[in-house]
């Protein structure tokens, strides 16, 4: 009887094979993730196509010596992109400049 005693006592302590483990949480936790994303993709591509239909109608782009006519998307994501050229390039010129005058400054104080 002795001999049987440690092992009732070691079977507790060990892995019982519960489903409600600690080690499951991440899994669950991990899977709500997935879908909150996937749910979230598919949302932005529905507004994405939705967006392109119903600016798919063209419109006349009048410059100095010419015009053109184009799509409305087109002129959106053109929009869209300069601006978001302008913007990097604008904060790299502050940045730039910001480092010149801290360098300056450096330079003055010596």
């Amino acid at each position: 009887m002795d001999e049987n005693e440690p092992k009732q006592e070691q079977a507790p302590t060990g892995e019982s094979g519960d489903a409600k483990t600690p080690d499951n949480e991440p899994d669950e936790a991990w899977q709500l993730q997935l879908w909150s994303k996937l749910i979230l993709l598919v949302v932005v591509v529905g507004y994405g196509i939705a967006l392109v239909v119903a600016n798919s109608s063209k419109v006349k782009i009048s410059f100095l010596f010419a015009s053109i006519h184009v799509s409305k998307i087109w002129l959106i994501l053109l929009c869209f992109v300069l601006g978001l050229l302008s913007g990097v390039l604008l904060s790299q010129m502050y940045r730039h400049r910001a480092l010149k005058r801290a360098e300056l400054e450096r330079q003055a104080e010596l």
